[in-house]
């Protein structure tokens, strides 16, 4: 009887996952490296050089490749990383959860997020995840990002999570792209115009990915 009970509970399960993967949208994988490097030097008023403190964005030792850029506007700061993962199958060439901001020498970190319209055909309406990052010097640190499949795009950490399972189950091969986006806080601009950084360089960026990803 009781054997029967777990049999039962294990094939729901293996029922539940296979809807769950089956709801989750099939995206081509393959990732052309060159795609990181369409990232533009110049994004209309802000124009960019080369690198970024890893205080500000930790590099993460399984990325296979990085563009790392420090963006001006006039007063205004913005730091960009778009870093390449490939051959997920193997666990350890996976984006890190504890590589995506900050974490060392933090007394607080605060999750928020944004609600963005990117540009494509159609537009896709995204929340991306972020967090403001209280340093125990008292620097404030906002940090928005997204995983990306092709061209595919993921605000939540279980969406991602989710397809790239799908992906390794049926493909055995995924490659993602990490796109990260931080901004100092407190630097005399109203809260409104911190988070307008993000909130226009987020579609520009995504737009010079997707048009290359289209093109190849």
């Amino acid at each position: 009887m009781r054997t029967g009970w777990r049999l039962g509970v294990i094939l729901l399960l293996f029922a539940v996952s296979a809807v769950v993967l089956h709801r989750v949208p099939a995206v081509k994988g393959a990732t052309n490296p060159v795609s990181l490097f369409a990232l533009p030097m110049a994004f209309g008023a802000w124009t960019g050089a080369e690198g970024i403190p890893e205080e500000i964005l930790p590099v993460d030792p399984n990325e296979r490749l990085s563009v790392r850029r420090t963006y001006r506007n006039g007063s205004q700061l913005a730091w960009v990383s778009v870093a390449l993962f490939v051959g997920q199958d193997v666990e350890s060439r996976r984006a890190s959860v504890n590589k995506i901001y900050p974490q060392h020498g933090v007394s607080l970190i605060e999750p928020v997020s944004f609600g963005l319209s990117l540009p494509g055909s159609p537009a896709t309406s995204v929340t991306l995840p972020a967090v403001i990052i209280h340093h125990q010097d008292s620097r404030r640190l906002l940090v928005a990002y997204w995983h990306q499949i092709g061209n595919r795009i993921y605000g939540g950490e279980y969406r991602f999570r989710l397809a790239l399972m799908r992906e390794l189950i049926l493909t055995r091969g995924v490659d993602s792209i990490l796109v990260r986006i931080a901004t100092p806080l407190g630097t005399g601009l109203s809260g409104a115009d911190e988070r307008a950084i993000v909130e226009s360089l987020a579609p520009s960026i995504y737009a010079a990915l997707h048009r290359e990803q289209v093109e190849r």
